[in-house]
């Protein structure tokens, strides 16, 4: 199956079973096709022509497709005779018997897809259609491609005998070798044999219908196809959960209502920016342990991402809001650390005097020691003593305690992490900037770093020479951001064919929510009264001592941390079981189930953060209430509907596009016929790329919405025209 170490085992379940290799006309495999099947008989044909590594992931994206048989044809003189089935299947089936057969890439639809130009020249070709009327229509197809060549073959039909409804050249060889399964080499003892029946059956060969004739005769493209009716296009893209009011925690939702009201704008965006920022503050300064009695242990740091259009919903000034609460406190930790300053300079000068005179007392007394004279250990016991009281009580170096940045260096965050234990914020507005910089080789550390910092108790110890090194106990990363849908496409492409690292899923609070339907003009104040109860919260919080609020804290533990109350354990307890028993074995999509996977954390961490804006809100303080668990509970819910319509854009990409394509031409913004440049020239939304205008229109020849048909090059130089795309009259 030659390159099937290359291309995954197994397929949305289901277990490969074969693979055929798609070779250049000088041998060189530059595609897959796999064909997964399960014990049930159902069965996905993948294609595999996007290069990854050393192998291949899912996709194609050549426009036109080329046949599968190119090396064969190659070898083929052009007086012979070339034959022509539907489905690699079938192709390889007589290649393995000395024939030379090609297909196209996709099935009974595919015909007008690929690229016949090779057969440009040939004598003769046989089409052996299926015994159903997909496969007359495939060949049909077929033979109004060939007419049009500069030096068209001519074409016989051969129907094989005794098939069985729906049976192709496969069925026809295993009725006479019925051992065979269909897959590998035809025996090689029974080659004879088939050679020669299948030659006999030639003799029977017809000419093709003459409805065919008729049609190709009728001298317009699209006039060569027969139009069959269009089937629907719709979005594949699922609904999402708006976020109701009672999802925001109490204390700020009047000034998240605020905020979303005088915008006009979804209050997602709002308010997941701001539970992001609760937690950054929060962050390795308290632990929560979910279970009962177990030590295992959640830190509430989050990552969030704003996805919306540009300019349409307003992604960047709704996160604005809350990060103005925490500049606000970054500000006056600024001016605190400016008027501490100077007297933590005064100390540290003190100190460096101190040590210098015992410096000075040691170095005097070790010159007066001579040759008859000892150096006096008491003394030296006294200077040892002072210098390492000022070397080890010293005050140490005054530092700025910072809540956010927009740095990201591995050098730079390290120190930052150093200087504030309870970890840091990293904010980009828009976050393609940081994603493009990870995928590039020289970003895999950096990426691997954030990785690691997501978990929010994990280590780091830089060391670089002249630098000496610089060793953090504790990373804790959050990160915010927003990112323009059609950027975060090839992300979770990239996810969704297996170069998959965990990252997509780190963003827990990545929310996607419907563009408004109604716009009013709203020009009022802001309610400056909930802002400042929201900051009030956001500062008690920076300022907090967990442990005189509730929270627990054993000689070995590295940080105090919270358990949730007798009823908020029942509401966690029964949301695990059901994580683990039902939607994770329920779950087929396998970025959902690494996202589920990941909710573990996120659903405790969530009710801890809610937990310590009640506390900083003046409640009473004690283990996480069943309140605060439910309303975590409720997020997972509601940010699994987000989940499902992220991921569901990297299932589908082409499909998206070809809704869109689909719209403009039932507008009636392109002529029949068109070509894929007409289109990205114009530089409509999600049809600006040429490989993703051509998937789309790939996918309305699958429907029925166009024909594609391709003109010989003319002359001996330059390229041959662009394809050309006929609209189904029904929309002209």
């Amino acid at each position: 199956m030659g390159l099937i170490m290359n291309i995954p085992q197994t397929y949305q379940g289901k277990p490969l079973i074969h693979a055929w290799n798609y070779c250049a006309t000088d041998g060189a495999p530059f595609g897959v096709v796999g064909r997964y099947e399960d014990s049930t008989g159902k069965k996905d044909i993948v294609p595999f022509f996007k290069a990854n590594g050393s192998g291949f992931a899912a996709g194609i994206e050549l426009n036109p497709r080329p046949l599968f048989g190119l090396d064969k044809l190659a070898e083929q003189p052009k007086d012979k005779a070339v034959f022509i089935v539907e489905g690699e299947k079938s192709a390889a089936a007589l290649q393995s018997i000395g024939v030379c057969a090609v297909t196209s890439l996709g099935g009974s639809q595919s015909a007008s897809k690929a690229d016949w130009m090779p057969l440009n020249g040939f004598k003769t070709v046989y089409l052996l259609p299926d015994n159903d009327e997909p496969g007359t229509h495939f060949m049909r197809d077929v033979f109004a491609v060939l007419s049009v060549l500069e030096l068209p073959p001519t074409v016989k039909v051969l129907n094989l005998p005794d098939l069985p409804p729906a049976g192709d050249v496969v069925d026809w060889l295993q009725s006479h070798s019925p051992d065979w399964d269909g897959l590998q080499a035809f025996p090689a003892d029974s080659k004879t044999w088939a050679v020669s029946e299948l030659q006999a059956e030639l003799k029977k060969a017809q000419s093709v219908p003459e409805e065919w004739n008729l049609a190709v005769l009728a001298g317009s493209y699209s006039s060569v196809f027969d139009w069959e009716k269009p089937g629907e296009i719709e979005s594949k893209i699922p609904s999402v959960q708006a976020l109701p009011p009672e999802l925001i925690p109490a204390p700020f939702r009047p000034w998240l209502k605020d905020v979303s009201h005088r915008m006009q704008t979804p209050a997602d965006f709002a308010a997941i920016s701001a539970i992001v920022i609760t937690g950054s503050i929060i962050g390795a300064g308290c632990g929560m342990r979910p279970k009962r009695l177990d030590d295992w242990e959640v830190i509430p740091n989050v990552w969030g991402a704003c996805i919306g259009r540009p300019s349409v919903v307003l992604k960047s000034p709704s996160m604005k809001e809350p990060m103005q609460l925490l500049e606000r406190l970054q500000a006056e930790y600024g001016e605190l650390f400016e008027q501490e300053k100077a007297g933590a300079e005064f100390d540290s000068l003190a100190n460096k005097a101190m040590l210098d005179d015992v410096k000075g007392q040691l170095s005097k007394a070790a010159k007066g020691a001579g040759k008859d004279r000892a150096v006096n250990p008491d003394d030296m016991q006294k200077l040892k003593a002072d210098y390492l009281d000022l070397t080890q009580n010293a005050e140490p170096e005054a530092t700025r305690r910072l809540f956010k940045t927009n740095e990201s260096s591995i050098q730079s965050m390290t120190v930052l992490q150093t200087q504030n234990p309870r970890g840091i914020l990293v904010f980009r507005d828009e976050l393609t900037g940081l994603l493009v910089k990870w995928d590039r080789e020289d970003g895999q550390d950096e990426r691997a770093y954030f990785l690691e910092g997501w978990n929010g108790n994990g280590s780091y110890t830089d060391c670089k020479i002249g630098r000496g090194v610089t060793d953090a106990k504790s990373i804790c990363i959050s990160l915010l951001g927003g990112i323009q849908p059609d950027k975060l496409k090839r992300y979770l492409y990239q996810a969704q064919q297996g170069n998959n690292d965990g990252l997509m899923q780190r963003l827990q609070l990545a929310v996607w929510p419907d563009e408004p339907e109604h716009w009013q003009l709203i020009d009022t104040l802001p309610n400056k009264a909930d802002k400042q109860r929201a900051y009030s919260i956001v500062k008690g919080l920076a300022e907090l001592d967990f442990i005189q609020h509730g929270a627990s804290q054993g000689e070995y533990d590295e940080r105090p941390y919270f358990r949730f109350d007798e009823y908020g354990q029942t509401v966690f307890n029964q949301w695990l079981t059901e994580l683990q028993t039902i939607k994770l074995t329920n779950e087929e999509n396998p970025l959902m189930v690494e996202h589920f996977g990941k909710f573990r954390s996120l659903m405790p961490s969530l009710a801890l953060i809610f937990h310590c804006i009640e506390i900083a809100d003046g409640k009473a303080p004690g283990n996480v209430s069943a309140q605060s668990a439910q309303l975590a509970v409720d997020w997972c819910k509601y940010l699994e509907s987000h989940a499902r319509r992220i991921y569901a854009m990297a299932e589908s990409p082409e499909h998206e596009a070809a809704v869109r394509l689909a719209g403009k031409i039932k507008a009636k913004a392109l002529p029949s016929p068109f070509t894929s440049k007409a289109v990205y020239d114009k530089g409509w939304h999600g049809l600006k790329d040429k490989q993703e205008v051509e998937a789309a229109c790939n996918i309305l020849i699958d429907e029925n919405w166009l024909m594609m048909t391709r003109k010989p090059a003319t002359g001996n130089r330059g390229r041959p025209p662009l394809p050309e795309y006929f609209i189904n009259p029904v929309f002209l």
